[in-house]
């Protein structure tokens, strides 16, 4: 046996850097412990923050929701029992003595404002939109302004009273569910359609399927009997958040975007810009017969960019 062989040390088995102990390699050991360390250090922090967060999440929340709460309405009760009577104010009274022979037709949730879900308490939040007040202003003071919504009687009530007020007591009609022609159940989430039809053929409650719903029909109308010729297809615009909905006039509907936005620091300008583009037309009414050849010869879409 070879001399060199028989005085080697025994060879030593290899150990990984990152398995080798302080105590089979004191210098590695150490090295890899250095090293570690901010890494340990690290992922604590990392946790630490998660869980900070995870505590916080709620708090957050709720400072949201109190941001918003200044701006928020709370609606009452609907009525289970509705009755006609309960109508707010003498809206066939207002048709009949308007001087207006330009009607605008405006949607309420997703247009006006936003009603958020139903609470636990089976109560709703509603959010008036942006520039509200001061677009209602403008438009009783210079056309005849109707509501035309897709909810049910007393939830139309409960929104137009407090979220429009005092500003609906010059409104010519308020039209609720019953009014619209349903693509299925009245009680469900049914596809609908405004038909503007209604309004210059002097359409009534007393046509509607739906006249019943609530009980014995009483005798609401919903318009004006000496008016049923009063108002022309070309002087009628629907302002609606949704295209199906006026999907019979299409030439009729300014497509207003959808109120989503329930912060106070909302930078929605959709209702200013609406009545800067009503205000032109008034301003150069003499250049068009109706308000209909306004709308296409100054298409909504591009003024509002």
């Amino acid at each position: 046996m070879d001399n060199a062989s028989e005085n080697s040390p025994a060879p030593t088995k290899y150990v990984p850097p990152h398995r080798r102990s302080q105590n089979n390699d004191p210098e590695g050991g150490a090295q890899q412990e250095q090293q570690q360390q901010p890494q340990q250090q690290q992922q604590q922090q990392k946790q630490k923050q998660q869980r900070q967060r995870k505590k916080k999440l709620p708090n957050q929340q709720k400072q949201k929701h109190q941001l918003n709460a200044k701006d928020a309405v709370l609606l009452p009760m609907a009525e289970l029992e509705w009755k006609d009577e309960m109508i707010l104010a003498n809206y066939m009274q207002n048709e009949s003595a308007t001087t207006h022979s330009e009607l605008i037709v405006l949607d309420l949730n997703g247009t006006l404002l936003k009603r958020s879900g139903a609470r636990k308490d089976k109560r709703r939040l509603a959010y008036p939109r942006p520039y509200l007040n001061d677009f209602l202003k403008f438009a009783t003071e210079n056309f005849a302004v109707m509501i035309w919504s897709t909810a049910q009687p007393q939830n139309v009530t409960n929104m137009v009273n407090l979220m429009l007020n005092p500003y609906h007591e010059k409104f010519v009609r308020v039209w609720d569910r019953r009014f619209c022609d349903l693509n299925g159940s009245y009680y469900s989430k049914s596809p609908s359609i405004k038909d503007l039809r209604k309004i210059t053929d002097g359409y009534t409650l007393a046509d509607s399927p739906h006249r019943n719903i609530y009980g014995t029909f009483d005798g609401y109308l919903g318009i004006s009997p000496d008016m049923k010729d009063h108002w022309k297809m070309e002087s009628i615009i629907l302002v609606d958040d949704s295209e199906s909905k006026a999907a019979l006039q299409k030439d009729n509907h300014i497509f207003i975007s959808s109120f989503e936005d329930k912060t106070s620091e909302s930078d929605d300008k959709e209702l200013l810009k609406l009545t800067q583009y009503l205000q032109s037309y008034l301003q150069n009414k003499e250049q068009y017969p109706d308000l209909l050849t306004y709308l296409s010869k100054n298409p909504w879409p591009e003024f509002r960019l």
